[in-house]
C-alpha cells in the first residue's frame, strides 16, 4: 500500500514510501530510454543512496524512538521499442552501512 509520493524535506525526495505489513518500505524509481550509460539501478549509487537515507531519516522523524522496520527499494522502468514501460522491481537493493 502507497503511503506516500513525493516526499519532500530540505534533506531531498522520497519517490514512494509504501507499507508492506509492518516495514516501511522506501522507492526510488529510476527510468532510462536506453541502457547505453548503465541500468537504471546503477543510478543509484553512494551519493544518491546518502541523499535517500537523509531524507528517509526526516521522513521518521515523527515515529520518535520507535520506528517500524524500513527497507531501500529500487524500481527500474525501461522501455521497450514500441513504448510499452518495462517495470523491474529490486526489493532491498541497498542497506545503510552497505559497502
Amino acid at each position: 500500500m502507497i503511503a506516500d509520493r513525493n516526499f519532500r524535506c530540505k534533506a531531498g525526495e522520497l519517490d514512494l514510501v509504501a507499507r508492506l505489513g509492518d516495514v516501511l518500505v522506501f522507492i526510488e524509481v529510476k527510468s532510462r530510454q536506453r541502457d547505453n550509460f548503465g541500468a537504471p539501478a546503477e543510478f543509484v549509487d553512494r551519493r544518491k543512496q546518502a541523499k535517500l537515507l537523509r531524507a528517509a531519516s526526516f521522513y521518521l522523524k515523527p515515529f520518535g524512538a520507535n520506528p517500524p522496520a524500513c527497507r531501500f527499494d529500487v524500481m527500474e522502468v525501461r522501455w521497450d521499442p514500441a513504448g510499452k514501460p518495462l517495470v523491474t522491481h529490486l526489493p532491498d537493493a541497498f542497506r545503510p552501512g552497505w559497502s
